[in-house]
C-alpha cells in the first residue's frame, strides 16, 4: 500500500535525514507500476508531476522521495516494466514445437498479442518516444524494454539451434532481421493508428515474413533416425 501523506510525514522525523525506510524499495516499485498505468493512458506522458501523483493517490514530495525527478520517475517505470516482463519474457522464448516455422509464427504471434490485448505497445510507444526526445533516457529504453524483447527473440532462435532445426548463424543478426519488421508493422497498425489510414492484414503478414525469414535462414533437414540393427 502506498504511503499516505500522514504516514510517510512520521516515518520521515522518525528516520534519520537521509535514510530510507525498510521497505523502501517496495513501495519504490508499488509506485513506478501506479505511474505507468497513467502514463500510457491518452495524454499520459503530457501530464504534469502533480497530476501523476494524484492518479497515483500520493504527493509530489513523495514522488520526489523516491524518484528524485521527472527523469528518475521515468527510469524506475522502465526499470520496472523490465522486472515484470521477465518472467513473460522467459516463456516466450522457449519453443513450443520442433517444427520451426509453425513455432515461428506462434513466437511473433504472442508478440502481437501481447503488444495490442495486453498494453505492452503503449508501453513502448510511450517509452521510445520518451528516449527518444531525452537522450538520457535512450539507454534505460533500450537496456530495460528494447532489449530484452530483442534477447528473447534470440534465445527462441538459439534453442532451435541447438537442437539442431536450424543451423548456426549470427542470431543477433538473424533476430534484428526477423523482429525489426515485426515491430514496425505493430508501431504502424496499433501504436500509431495507422489502422484507420493504410490498414495491414497483421496475421497474414507475419505468415509471409516468416516463410521469408526461413528463405534466407532454412530449417536443416529432418534428422534421420537411424535404422535398427538386425
Amino acid at each position: 500500500m502506498i504511503l499516505s501523506n500522514e504516514r510517510f510525514n512520521k516515518n520521515a522525523v522518525a528516520r534519520t535525514s537521509g535514510s530510507r525506510n525498510a521497505d523502501y524499495d517496495e513501495q519504490r516499485l508499488a509506485l513506478a507500476r501506479k505511474l505507468r498505468a497513467s502514463l500510457i493512458q491518452d495524454d499520459g506522458l503530457r501530464a504534469s508531476m502533480r497530476q501523476l501523483a494524484e492518479d497515483a493517490g500520493t504527493s509530489v514530495a513523495t514522488l520526489k522521495h523516491y524518484f528524485k525527478d521527472r527523469l528518475g520517475m521515468l527510469e524506475a517505470v522502465m526499470q520496472t516494466t523490465g522486472i515484470d516482463g521477465a518472467p513473460y519474457m522467459a516463456r516466450a522464448a522457449i519453443p513450443t514445437t520442433a517444427d520451426v516455422r509453425g513455432s515461428l509464427i506462434g513466437f511473433i504471434g504472442s508478440i502481437k498479442a501481447a503488444w495490442v490485448q495486453f498494453q505492452v505497445g503503449k508501453m513502448h510507444a510511450a517509452m521510445l518516444a520518451e528516449g527518444l526526445a531525452a537522450r538520457a533516457l535512450g539507454p534505460d529504453y533500450v537496456s530495460h524494454m528494447l532489449e530484452p524483447l530483442l534477447q528473447t527473440g534470440e534465445r527462441f532462435l538459439q534453442r532451435h539451434i541447438d537442437a539442431g532445426r536450424m543451423s548456426a548463424c549470427d542470431v543477433r543478426q538473424a533476430n534484428l532481421m526477423l523482429l525489426a519488421p515485426v515491430v514496425m508493422a505493430l508501431l504502424h497498425q496499433d501504436s500509431l493508428g495507422g489502422v484507420a489510414c493504410r490498414p495491414l492484414d497483421v496475421d497474414a503478414f507475419i505468415t509471409a515474413h516468416v516463410d521469408a525469414f526461413l528463405r534466407a535462414w532454412p530449417p536443416t533437414p529432418r534428422q534421420r533416425v537411424p535404422a535398427a540393427k538386425r
